[in-house]
């Protein structure tokens, strides 16, 4: 298999933010954060938030690292809970017409990102193996034609669309390549 066969989404993600290895490392081990949050994890999730930071890349998608520490674990499972019950709620009527369920049930949906407008991007857990997970988005009152996945493709497929053509619909022309984020109380950005 040559060098270019092996590389990740994650690796490709990392070269096209200018992201060099080293410049974080989780508190957390995988194992742990699973076990907090109820659920399994995709591999590739684990292996771009065992690199990055919480952040936006691109400023259009956001994901929290519950690896951080064990604070930043507690926050992603509050947000999680609020947001599952959030859509749970009938009346508000966000999975009436849609295939979906909801987290903790066989199969339910699971958030990990947004879109920092109010936008959710989920797991679509069709499998027992979190590696073979769609995903699902959903802006303020509409979902989006399901992905296939993993996650870190649609955050590639977006760090290198120059139009309409990602799972947001989002005219991506123009706006910056980059990875933002925070860590402790550093502020980060890349390029930087």
């Amino acid at each position: 298999m040559t060098d270019a066969a092996q590389r990740s989404y994650v690796d490709e993600i990392c070269e096209l933010v200018g992201w060099r290895a080293g410049d974080f490392r989780p508190e957390l081990d995988w194992a742990t954060v699973e076990r907090e949050l109820g659920t399994p994890l995709p591999g590739d999730y684990k292996e771009l938030l065992t690199r990055f930071p919480s952040g936006g890349f691109r400023g259009v998608i956001i994901a929290s690292n519950p690896g951080e520490s064990a604070e930043a674990c507690a926050s992603v499972k509050g947000e999680n809970s609020e947001l599952l019950e959030l859509f749970g709620d009938e009346d508000l009527g966000y999975l009436r017409g849609v295939p979906y369920r909801l987290f903790p049930e066989p199969g339910g949906l699971y958030p990990w990102g947004s879109n920092g407008a109010g936008g959710t991007f989920w797991w679509i857990p069709t499998s027992a193996n979190p590696d073979e997970w769609g995903v699902a988005y959903n802006n303020r009152d509409a979902w989006h034609e399901a992905h296939p996945g993993p996650m870190t493709k649609v955050i590639r497929d977006l760090l290198v669309s120059t139009g309409e053509d990602n799972l947001l619909g989002w005219d991506m022309a123009g706006k910056p390549v980059n990875f933002s984020g925070y860590w402790g109380d550093r502020h980060i950005s890349y390029p930087g």
